[in-house]
């Protein structure tokens, strides 16, 4: 799915293309069964779109709508963040702390995928710390029309130590009771990752309007 995923965050799958299963597995020399699992996959990060008798399109993602998605975001995980000061028990208090200080430890450039998938615990542990289905479905519904963009964004980030820092002063915040400070310092770090999107963005619909390379057109994985 890694391939597929950056063939078309780069522009050689374009919109509204067809992404053939029969060609795909001979291109990954696999059978259909793990292709049809990354079309599925690619479909619910909202990077492909499938449609029932004619197959799975690279989905046409409207990047003023992330946009739009990461400014509710802030505002909603800047409640969330409010909303868990004040509500989170302690073990949850604990569990946060402990998911901050394993990122500490995972700050380097080859440990970015497991910083990012503590990175999503941290932020989950504050949504269940709010205890507000409503909002964590509304947090839920944002993170899922972000996702085609927001993991490359992360990956893209090059002071992993500024944003630990970020979640070191959310963090005190949060075990200080402070829930106005905790909001506003959540609804930063969001909107700053909003702008580094916006800065990825920029490159990925460069390389979208581009025309592929022959290289892109005939490189076999």
């Amino acid at each position: 799915m890694a391939a597929l995923e950056q063939d078309i965050l780069e522009g050689s799958l374009r919109p509204g293309q067809r992404l053939d299963e029969q060609a795909l597995a001979e291109r990954f020399t696999v059978s259909r069964t793990p292709v049809r699992e990354a079309l599925t996959e690619l479909a619910a990060r909202g990077l492909a779109v499938q449609q029932a008798h004619r197959g799975t399109f690279v989905a046409d993602m409207r990047l003023e709508d992330v946009f739009g998605s990461y400014e509710v975001l802030a505002e909603l995980e800047g409640l969330c963040a409010r909303l868990a000061t004040r509500r989170m028990s302690a073990a949850q208090k604990s569990e946060l702390q402990q998911l901050h200080e394993r990122m500490g430890h995972c700050l380097d450039a080859a440990q970015r995928s497991q910083y990012i998938e503590l990175d999503a615990a941290f932020h989950h542990t504050l949504v269940a710390g709010a205890h507000n289905p409503s909002l964590e479905e509304h947090i839920q519904l944002c993170l899922h029309k972000i996702a085609p963009v927001r993991l490359g964004s992360m990956h893209s980030v090059t002071d992993m130590a500024t944003a630990h820092g970020e979640h070191a002063a959310l963090l005190q915040a949060v075990m200080a009771g402070d829930d106005a400070q905790a909001e506003r310092l959540m609804m930063a770090h969001v909107t700053l990752r909003a702008e580094q999107v916006r800065d990825l963005a920029a490159v990925w619909n460069a390389r979208r309007q581009a025309p592929p390379s022959p290289a892109q057109s005939t490189r076999k994985r």
